[in-house]
């Protein structure tokens, strides 16, 4: 610490008379609005449960937290600061329990708090090693803690915070403090801060959010445990709208950190599960965990999601990681893409995908027993997966090459699936697309597919495929309720051919607005005009509405069917406006993508 530093710490010791003398003016010091960074990330924080507040004061912080439902203790040396913040939390009809203590002399207990939150809480240096492990050591499993603190810049800025340098702190500092936790975000930022009297304009800041993971009996992180925290990194990192992607190629992934923002934006509107992204009321968490964790052998498991089907809804996807284990990743996820980056440069690595040169793991067997020193046995498999459409995959991989290339290593090897996937009829596209799923499969049924593959040659247990498919039977469910066609036969319908054709045809001519639409036959939701024209126009769709046509006028002669009468139908049955249906997260973030400039071919959008 500087010597100036110093001897501004001993003029101003922050001592109990020192807060009294502040909190005894009229008003509040500090305001009573709640902390901007506690509000930007209250969608990670607990719903319920035991919650600290640390230096907390006059109690805006614990007031906001108790209305919320959560059972708050604020802490503080001033008992003038928390005798207003009782009063606060009377007046805002909420209870809070208060403590005047020194923290140093605090007993904070061992696993008895869900959330700790400490907001420019700043502590002398020789006790704020020891504050922080008491802090890390009293959270229970899965507790979450929240820090924001001015940093050592912000003395030039003169816009509030201890005069000192040893009372501020840095993101090294909270790294090291705090290393037994998992950190889902930690960074320094400039933003204003505009807090009552004492914070006043811009101001350096750093920014922590930590988890105390789920420890199982034999003492290592468990699957979903592990996939939960990287959705958390994702939705807190998601902050970051420039994620500056300089140099990416795809209109998509260049601006993947704005994608991110308005995919999780969307999804807390619409309350979304954040872990199996289905709708609250259809959340199917607790039928997918699983009472023992499926093995995997030698083989490994990495998905990498395109931040486009981030939160989408029939993503099979995120099953990949909290069914199988491995890795769950989101391009776009700054802490991410450092895991990203050491998955590609491990030599075990190969890429799930089929297309040219891509060879099936009885042909990748085979390669690694004519290798030298094949004699250690088969080695390790990391499968790299790439979670999204078509496309969006194609991208994905673009990107991966060339980070490849930035290390000095070839493209990656890829491995697929064997010819038998074309005798596969997949229940999710079934329950998607009835009558599509024939030689077609979703994300995680084709690593389902490939443990059966592997069971002998990288000693999977038999059967854990089976298991693995079993998982996916409550988003079935849900998705088979949401998105079904209609089950009538279309025999039913008279002059069947002749309505389709009528229908196909007004299709091409339908008034669609821009932004999202969804159909409201099969449930599809479609970011474009044209996209979902290309949908209205198949016959596969038209058939369906001719079902549904049939089915609510009780027909059962011929239907004759002109230009104006086909138009009526289709207007009546294809397609109901976004505001009367629940779109996509993702699709959402499209829209808001496009309308924000932010994608600058809009081309790319078909």
């Amino acid at each position: 610490m500087a010597e100036s530093g110093k001897r501004q710490a001993e003029r101003q010791p922050m001592t109990a008379d020192l807060w009294d003398r502040r909190y005894s003016k009229q008003g509040f010091a500090y305001g009573t609005d709640p902390n901007t960074f506690l509000l930007e990330n209250i969608s990670l924080l607990p719903t319920s449960g035991k919650t600290l507040l640390l230096g907390e004061g006059e109690g805006r912080n614990a007031v906001y937290l108790a209305s919320r439902g959560l059972s708050v203790t604020a802490i503080d040396i001033s008992k003038v600061g928390l005798s207003k913040a009782r009063r606060l939390a009377e007046e805002r009809g909420v209870k809070i329990k208060t403590v005047a203590a020194d923290l140093a002399e605090f007993d904070f207990g061992v696993e008895c708090w869900d959330l700790i939150v400490s907001i420019f809480c700043h502590l002398p240096f020789a006790v704020r090693a020891k504050i922080h492990q008491a802090t890390a050591n009293s959270l229970r499993d899965g507790g979450m803690l929240l820090i924001e603190a001015f940093s050592p810049k912000q003395l030039k800025y003169n816009t509030g915070g201890p005069p000192d340098e040893e009372r501020l702190v840095t993101v090294e500092l909270l790294q090291e403090d705090f290393k037994t936790l998992e950190v889902l975000l930690c960074r320094e930022v400039e933003r204003p801060v505009e807090e009552g009297r004492y914070h006043t304009g811009l101001s350096s800041v750093v920014q922590f959010v930590a988890r105390r993971p789920a420890i199982q009996e034999r003492g290592v992180v468990g699957h979903r445990e592990r996939y939960q925290i990287r959705v958390h990194q994702a939705i807190a990192q998601s902050q970051d709208e420039d994620t500056g992607m300089r140099g990416v190629k795809d209109p998509f992934l260049s601006v993947a950190g704005h994608a991110l923002h308005y995919t999780i934006q969307a999804s807390r509107e619409m309350g979304q599960c954040p872990y199996c992204w289905l709708p609250q009321e259809d959340c199917v968490c607790m039928e997918t965990a699983h009472p023992k964790e499926l093995t995997c052998g030698k083989l490994h498991w990495a998905l990498l999601c395109h931040p486009l089907e981030f939160m989408r809804s029939s993503s099979s996807g995120k099953l990949v990681a909290s069914l199988l284990g491995g890795e769950f990743l989101v391009f776009g996820v700054r802490s991410h893409q450092e895991v990203l980056d050491t998955i590609l440069a491990d030599s075990s690595t190969q890429l799930l995908l089929p297309g040219d040169g891509s060879r099936t793991l009885k042909e990748w067997l085979a390669e690694q027993v004519e290798m030298p020193f094949s004699g250690r046995g088969i080695p390790d498999l990391t499968l790299l997966v790439l979670d999204g459409s078509w496309d969006q995959v194609h991208a994905l991989r673009a990107e991966i090459e060339v980070r490849r290339h930035a290390m000095g290593r070839p493209p990656l090897s890829c491995i697929r699936l064997d010819d038998s996937v074309q005798h596969f009829r997949s229940p999710l596209i079934d329950a998607l697309k009835p009558g599509a799923g024939q030689g077609r499969v979703s994300t995680f049924e084709a690593c389902a597919l490939f443990l059966r593959e592997a069971e002998d040659g990288l000693a999977i247990p038999p059967g854990t495929w089976k298991e693995a498919m079993r998982g996916l039977e409550p988003m079935l469910r849900v998705l088979q309720r949401c998105f079904a066609l209609p089950t009538e036969s279309q025999e039913r319908v008279p002059d069947l051919e002749l309505l389709i054709a009528c229908l196909q045809a007004v299709a091409c001519d339908a008034p669609l607005q821009d932004g999202l639409r969804r159909c409201s036959i099969c449930g599809a939701a479609f970011a474009t005009p044209l996209r979902m024209r290309d949908h209205l126009r198949g016959r596969r769709h038209c058939a369906a509405v001719a079902v549904r046509f049939a089915r609510d006028r009780g027909l059962a002669g011929p239907v004759v069917c002109a230009g104006s009468e086909a138009a009526q139908i289709f207007q009546a049955y294809s397609t109901v406006p976004l505001s009367q249906c629940r779109p996509e997260p993702p699709d959402v973030a499209l829209v808001q993508l496009k309308n924000h400039g932010f994608l600058r071919k809009p081309r790319e959008l078909r």
